[in-house]
């Protein structure tokens, strides 16, 4: 009996770490995908403006990283 209760602390120990490092992985794939959308997107608007100057993309502050927010938002 003593056996069964030590592995289902153990196990549910495991699951709430694994729940944290799942979690922590799918903030940090998100930022990363929200980044790369709106950096297409400023590129693309660049593009489509005749009037803006397309060698603007040159510089290494065209875009601005989106921060990363340890809380998702909606």
């Amino acid at each position: 009996m003593k056996d069964k209760a030590q592995t289902i602390i153990e196990f549910t120990a495991g699951v709430a770490v694994l729940c944290l490092i799942i979690y922590g992985m799918v903030g940090v794939l998100r930022w990363g995908m929200v980044d790369l959308a709106e950096r297409r997107y400023d590129h693309d608007a660049v593009l489509m403006n005749t009037s803006l100057n397309t060698e603007a993309q040159l510089n290494p502050n065209f875009h601005q990283a989106q921060p990363l927010d340890a809380i998702f938002q909606k």
